[in-house]
């Protein structure tokens, strides 16, 4: 027997003492009339359908039982002696006890509690009588006040019991409960007092009371069963709406299993969950401390009832005292007397079992309406549990890419927000953003079709996660955009190793529709607090530098607030320049190439203008990069190469056969629709191809070999012609010159300029001549200022000159009559004559 147990029973024999030395001094006492005798046996059966008839009230974890046993208490005061009425109502009791099956520790301290009750009852309305003998309002008031005396009593042995089991007695309640009383104590008392007078005016009234008696016990019995299913109702409702305002699948749980527990009056509830592998379940079980806890079992006696509850959908009742070996074997294995297991529902079927353990208490046992209960729990658990997950599918999906399942752009700021905080708190060195854009995606989407394109995304997103590791989350952005947010980022030498680190994740090709597909991206880095210390700008920063990655021989590349574009001048610049472009308020000039030999104009460069209405001239190099980073680059191209068109157009209707040069960006040389442009150009114009040539800059093929030198190919499949721009500048020059299919290149102006000087630049431009010269290509020389330099030129055996000692860039309208007044003012060389 354990301590809590031996406690008890040391407060029933307190109360069987109490008994003793109450009742004593009444024992040979006999009733307080003789009109209507009741032996104890007959007092033992009214006492036991009285207490048959009850109201059961669970507190805490102990159920507390409310009968009219007061009725025949008050009878027995009156027409039976004290010993008949205490062992009558003991003996009425224990029947009623050994039927409900109590155990014997809780039947015994009730009989002690019941002989106290009794007695003190007895003692009190005697000790009442005792000052005013034969009067029967004094003997009404020590009816009363014996039936509140004795139930002062209870409450007070009934609170000492719970606080052996619950360890905490509530001092004020007991004395709320002891002021207020059992509110049917009362009614009951007046009722039976009502028939003891009638019964000492007339013993023919016996014959009234038999029907309003029995019309009594079965209204308050009525009463009971709807008070009892009204709470119910109530604490149902009370759980519906717990668990609607519940979106978290745990505290749905919680609650469904705490609320369970509550509702059935039961010690335990759990939820089991059948598991993908055979005879393997999933148990939630909730803790005392209201906490859930998990495990995977495999209980070979869960299997009948599973098979009945989850595979069939029914309900399983487990009474007490079953005989059943299936359910004997399945209490045992989980030390319980009785049970409740009813279905959870899913939106995919029955996911599992509710199961409620043990009644409280031994006054009742699980029944029919217990499983209807359990039953309307499960049902609002299964919609509060697919609530639960519509919310948490819900919220998941808007923080993360559906296609690779990284986290998206909401999550990214959302983290960069707490990173910013904690580096503005002093909790974290530093931070870095990272963008990183892909190079060849949409040549793979054209190719190989989206599906395909999409795999390539995962494919992508895998490796940025598996190169990153747990030091940076891996986000998408959208279309082939990543971005990785790194913290505890000391210093740049760091972000820079975990950028170059991503980078080399891309090297190896990705397996494709049976083919391997190459990809390499471009990836720009901003530093907090260094660059930024708000989300929206850290960002802009590392957009900013992936364009300068893009534009730059190399695919890494840290923001350079010396070389930002983010200005006041610049953002104006950047709006303005969208109308200039869509309303063709930019202007095409041209600037005479000529031959050095003859000095007659073969061909011309365009060179594109924008006059702003408040800002005046505005140079290229300061528009273009705009154009560049604002994604304009594209229709300013197409409006350069229209214009530039149109004048050879009419230069040779006007009888004036000339090529154009235009220059094409790096953006342009990735743009998939550039061969079709400049091929509908072309067509538009009915200008042959050969009368173009388009100029690329070694920077711009560096940025991406590969598909630059595919795109160059089909432009000159086209037949246009193909130049290379500011050649001599660039590290890899002369090995890449061998592959790319070009006509022509142009001496970058920086050494031609010094070849008046002498040294290295005369170097450097004999051996660029001399290089093109065995490749069969054309030698351009830019920026020609003098006819030294020019002379110096003929000497080394370049081809064609451009410069302003030539001319100056000038409107294309301008061009034929600058050409005429050449001829006019220099008419002994034949280089004046343009073909």
């Amino acid at each position: 027997m354990d301590r809590r147990s031996v406690v008890v029973l040391a407060q029933g024999l307190a109360l069987l003492l109490m008994a003793v030395v109450l009742g004593g001094p009444l024992v040979g006492t006999g009733p307080l009339s003789d009109l209507v005798p009741l032996p104890w046996w007959v007092l033992a059966v009214a006492f036991a359908v009285t207490e048959a008839c009850v109201l059961h009230v669970q507190t805490a974890r102990e159920a507390r039982t409310v009968s009219v046993s007061e009725l025949p208490l008050v009878l027995g005061l009156f027409f039976a002696g004290p010993v008949d009425l205490v062992v009558g109502r003991l003996v009425g009791s224990a029947a009623v006890f050994a039927w409900q099956r109590r155990s014997p520790l809780k039947t015994g301290w009730n009989l002690a509690l019941i002989s106290a009750q009794t007695a003190l009852t007895t003692a009190v309305l005697h000790l009442v009588l005792h000052a005013a003998p034969g009067s029967a309002p004094l003997a009404w008031l020590g009816a009363f006040a014996g039936a509140f005396a004795a139930h002062a009593l209870g409450s007070v042995a009934l609170a000492a019991v719970i606080a052996v089991y619950e360890r905490d007695l509530d001092l004020r309640g007991l004395l709320r409960d002891i002021a207020v009383g059992d509110p049917t104590a009362p009614v009951v008392v007046t009722v039976g007092l009502v028939v003891v007078t009638s019964l000492q005016a007339s013993l023919v009234s016996a014959w009234l009371l038999v029907p309003a008696l029995t019309g009594l016990v079965l209204g308050y019995r009525a009463y009971a069963t709807l008070t009892e299913r009204h709470l119910g109702l109530e604490r149902l409702l009370r759980f519906t709406q717990a668990v609607s305002d519940s979106p978290e699948t745990d505290q749905v749980l919680s609650r469904v299993l705490g609320e369970a527990r509550e509702l059935l009056h039961a010690d335990r509830a759990e939820a089991v969950f059948v598991g993908n592998r055979e005879g393997v379940t999933a148990h939630v079980r909730l803790g005392t401390s209201g906490r859930l806890s998990r495990s995977e079992e495999t209980v070979q006696a869960d299997a009948w009832v599973l098979d009945l509850v989850v595979h069939e959908g029914g309900s399983v009742l487990v009474q007490r005292g079953t005989r059943d070996a299936d359910q004997r074997d399945w209490l045992d294995a989980r030390a319980a007397r009785e049970a409740v297991v009813v279905p959870l529902r899913g939106s995919t079927g029955v996911l599992g079992a509710l199961l409620v353990l043990d009644r409280l208490g031994d006054v009742r046992t699980f029944d029919a309406g217990d499983v209807a209960l359990a039953e309307s729990v499960a049902a609002q658990a299964g919609v509060a549990l697919q609530n639960g997950e519509l919310v948490d599918q819900l919220r998941h999906d808007a923080l993360h890419d559906a296609l690779t399942g990284l986290p998206n752009r909401t999550q990214l700021q959302r983290g960069l927000a707490g990173a910013l905080e904690r580096v503005a708190g002093g909790r974290s060195p530093g931070a870095a953003v990272m963008i990183l854009d892909l190079n060849g995606f949409k040549e793979v989407n054209d190719a190989l079709g989206h599906q395909q394109g999409d795999q390539l995304l995962v494919v992508v997103g895998q490796r940025l996660t598996d190169a990153a590791g747990s030091a940076a989350l891996v986000t998408r952005l959208g279309g082939d955009e990543f971005a990785v947010l790194a913290e505890d980022v000391a210093d740049e030498d760091a972000a820079v190793r975990l950028g170059r680190r991503l980078l080399r994740a891309l090297e190896h090709p990705v397996p494709l529709d049976g083919m391997e597909v190459e990809v390499t991206g471009s990836l720009g880095i901003a530093l907090a607090p260094a660059h930024a210390t708000e989300p929206a700008a850290l960002l802009k920063r590392a957009d900013l530098a992936v364009h300068d990655a893009k534009a730059s021989t190399r695919g890494l590349r840290v923001f350079d607030p010396t070389v930002a574009t983010e200005d006041p001048r610049r953002l104006a610049l950047a709006t303005e320049l969208r109308t200039a472009v869509h309303e063709g308020h930019l202007e095409v000039h041209v600037q005479p190439q000529a031959e050095v030999a003859t000095g007659r104009v073969v061909s011309v460069e365009a060179l594109v203008r924008w006059t702003h209405p408040q800002l005046g001239r505005v140079g290229p190099d300061e528009f273009i990069p705009v154009a560049e980073r604002s994604g304009l680059i594209g229709p300013l191209t197409t409006l350069v190469l229209d214009r530039s068109l149109a004048a050879v157009a009419a230069w040779r209707a006007a009888g004036t056969d000339l090529s154009v040069a235009v220059n094409l960006s790096t953006r342009s040389l990735h743009d998939t629709d550039l061969v079709d442009e400049v091929q509908r150009l072309l067509r538009r114009h009915g200008v042959p191809a050969d009368r173009l040539t388009l100029e690329v800059t070694e920077g711009s093929v560096m940025a991406d070999p590969a598909r630059t030198i595919s795109v160059l190919h089909r432009l000159r499949d086209l037949g246009c012609l193909l130049s290379v721009d500011d050649f001599g500048t660039g590290y890899s020059s002369l090995s890449y010159l061998k592959k790319l299919p070009v006509h022509e290149v142009k001496i970058d102006q920086s050494f031609v300029t010094g070849l008046r000087r002498g040294g290295e630049d005369v170097a450097i431009v004999r051996a660029i001549v001399d290089l093109g010269g065995h490749l069969g290509l054309t030698v351009v020389a830019e920026g020609v200022e003098d006819q030294a330099t020019w002379d110096l030129l003929a000497d080394t055996g370049c081809d064609l000159v451009q410069g302003w000692h030539l001319a100056r860039p000038m409107a294309t309208d301008a061009l034929l009559p600058w050409l005429q007044q050449r001829e006019r003012t220099a008419p002994h060389r034949p280089a004046l004559r343009a073909l």
